[in-house]
């Protein structure tokens, strides 16, 4: 059927001048945007494979270094040994050995001896880092006892002691080594208390004659295995675990477990409430998922003998997987295994594809102006006023039109560049004045910003930088409870006699002397000055935000001010001292009320440093037992023995002396006697 002549005669002439080229320019468009997707999912695939190839290296170069641990450790143990550096006969001489082995070996959870008459000797790691003995002797029936142990590896006090008969033995770090008469690793085994999950390797020791002597064991925590994956970043949300063959989980990325603890199960020994994981348990849908997805490509975990790559899926999300094997000469067979969302490969694809479309709508948009810009070199010279007219109906005064030959249309012309530039004009004296007014606005706000930064300063002097921040953003700032803390207290000897016969002024530069100097040391070590109270100074560490190394800054200052008041010059007429007590423990701190904020703390924490300050003697600084504990590797200390502390009794404490390897912060007298 014909085209009607007359329907073509209905279509403007801008229209049939801009569509062809509008149809052309997005097809060309959309053609690249499709090539480009599909390019990019290649580019996906690839860039996928090789990173989780990487993370799987990262792996296991890691593993390779964690697990050569115990046998490095069993070279020094041997090495000692035969340099007769060891009597394996003197079980104390054992274990104080073994005990000074593990500062070397960061890593280790345990060390230990077995001996064929059932005795154990063993230094192992607690969960504060602090090194224990642990031993089964048969002068106390074989039971499993734990002491703690001196700065010089001699038992201290029983913490802990189990049932009778302890046959390490039967122990898989025993038996194995025994059995195949080598360094190799044993069975995963659980901790005694139920807690953990080891991993031991044994090492057996042969006299000349070839009789057995005994076993070295050394263990590791898969705590820290679990760290390692889940410290490893693999793209924006992957995840790695590490199983054995039999399916049971080693650790994961996630923070999972590898075994499960039920606490309320009757048992004889608290490790028997421990029971492996299988990865096809895991309480993570990924790790459950990707060790299915493995299962029903292999049957068997035992049938993965190379590197694998496949992909699952999870609730419609499509996951990329890679699992290797690892092996090791002793023992070690393990399987590695590396997930990674396509989401975080397909998420860029995705943003492309959008950016695509986004370029076609703006090259439509692009095409459709170059069209009219060509029409109107074509259609009548009024079209050229009527676009100028709508263009200073929105707002563009810039507008001049060409002066056409045809008379009437050139007065109109001249008319309307009349109209635009007197409109221009008053427009541009309306601007000027608007700037004016801009201008005393900035100066103004200028101003208040300057005030408001002077007003937030002097909080920040008032209050830690989190408080205060918190303070200015909700207006609250509610007590926190910090489970370990440690605090200071100093008052200088004497003042009250001082103060009773100087003049107040010189009194108070006095004080301002030496506190500003102690408000330095604050500033150095990353602590929190508490207040001042007449003489008396405070400061913590480890709050408000927690640091693990709290008792050392605060040792570190206490040294320096006592070095301080030393050193400082004669401010009253009379040489000074300082009188200093620590404590650590658990406080609240907290701004309370709703004027004059004070950020202060409570707890019986600090109740017990204020007592060693009080009950310290001039020129020293009284730590009690909790400070001790976390200063006695680095720290030069020495026990005064027990004092009566009012509303404590009787408590240990001791006064620290200085930095180990470094010069006595205290007097060179004996404190033995005080």
């Amino acid at each position: 059927m014909p085209l009607s002549p007359g329907l073509f005669r209905k279509i403007p002439l801008q229209i049939m001048l801009i569509v062809p080229f509008v149809v052309q320019t997005v097809g060309a468009v959309a053609v690249v945007g499709y090539l480009s997707y599909r390019n990019g999912q290649k580019a996906v695939n690839d860039v996928a494979t090789q990173l989780r190839n990487e993370t799987s290296d990262r792996i296991n170069q890691n593993l390779t270094y964690l697990l050569a641990i115990p046998f490095q450790s069993f070279e020094n143990y041997d090495a000692a040994l035969s340099q007769n550096r060891i009597d394996l006969n003197n079980g104390r001489d054992v274990e104080k050995f073994l005990w000074g082995q593990l500062p070397a070996f960061p890593l280790v959870a345990a060390a230990a001896f077995v001996s064929p008459n059932q005795e154990f000797f063993a230094g192992e790691r607690q969960d504060d880092g602090a090194i224990v003995i642990r031993t089964s002797e048969v002068e106390n029936n074989h039971t499993l006892t734990t002491y703690t142990a001196s700065p010089q590896g001699e038992r201290r006090e029983i913490i802990n002691a189990g049932k009778p008969n302890f046959d390490p033995r039967k122990r898989p770090y025993y038996k194995i080594p025994v059995q195949q008469k080598q360094a190799v690793w044993a069975k995963l085994y659980p901790h005694i208390t139920g807690k953990y999950l080891y991993i031991a390797a044994g090492k057996p020791i042969y006299t000349k004659t070839g009789d057995i002597q005994g076993v070295w064991m050394t263990s590791l925590n898969l705590v820290m295995f679990g760290d390692f994956l889940s410290k490893l970043k693999i793209g924006k949300t992957g995840q790695s675990f590490i199983l054995e063959r039999s399916g049971e989980m080693i650790a994961t990325s996630t923070g999972e477990k590898p075994f499960q603890y039920y606490p309320d199960k009757v048992v004889q020994l608290p490790e028997q409430r421990i029971e492996r994981l299988k990865v096809v348990n895991s309480s993570n849908a990924i790790t459950q998922k990707a060790s299915q997805a493995l299962l029903e490509q292999f049957r068997d975990f035992q049938n993965i003998q190379a590197s694998h790559q496949l992909k699952f899926t999870v609730d419609g999300k499509n996951y990329f997987v890679q699992v290797d094997p690892f092996r090791d000469s002793k023992g070690i067979d393990w399987l590695v295994v590396v997930t990674i969302p396509e989401a975080d490969f397909m998420e860029q694809i995705n943003a492309n594809t959008q950016t695509t479309i986004l370029l076609c709508l703006a090259t439509l948009i692009l095409a459709i102006l170059l069209g009219i810009l060509t029409a109107r070199r074509i259609i009548r010279p009024v079209e050229r006023i009527t676009t100028a007219s709508e263009a200073i109906a929105g707002g563009n005064l810039n507008q001049q039109v060409e002066v056409s030959s045809i008379v009437e249309l050139g007065k109109l012309a001249n008319v309307f560049n009349d109209m635009t530039k007197q409109l221009k004009d008053s427009l541009d004296a309306l601007h000027l004045a608007n700037e004016e007014l801009e201008a005393r606005v900035e100066q103004r706000t200028g101003e208040l910003r300057q005030e408001k930064e002077r007003s937030d300063q002097l909080l920040l002097n008032i209050l830690p930088a989190e408080i205060a921040d918190r303070l200015m953003r909700t207006n609250e700032s509610p007590a926190e409870h910090f489970e370990e803390a440690t605090i200071l207290f100093a008052d200088i000897v004497g003042f009250t006699t001082i103060s009773a016969r100087i003049e107040p002024m010189q009194l108070v530069a006095g004080l301002n002397q030496i506190f500003s100097a102690f408000d330095q040391l604050t500033e150095k070590y990353g602590l929190e000055k508490i207040k001042t109270i007449g003489d008396a100074y405070m400061v913590v560490g480890g709050l408000p935000v927690s640091r693990s190394d709290h008792a050392e800054a605060i040792a570190n200052m206490a040294l320096d001010m006592h070095a301080y008041m030393q050193d400082v010059q004669n401010i009253f007429g009379e040489s000074l001292q300082i009188r200093i007590g620590i404590n650590t423990g658990p406080v609240i701190a907290g701004v309370i009320g709703i004027k004059k904020f004070i950020y202060d703390l409570w707890g019986d924490a600090v109740n017990i440093a204020s007592r060693m300050e009080s009950h310290g003697k001039p020129g020293y600084i009284q730590v009690t037992d909790a400070t001790y504990l976390k200063l006695q590797n680095k720290y030069l200390l020495e026990p005064r023995g027990t004092i009566e502390v009012k509303g404590r009794g009787e408590m240990m404490t001791y006064w620290l002396l200085g930095r180990r390897g470094g010069i006595l912060a205290t007097s060179s007298r004996s404190v033995n006697n005080c």
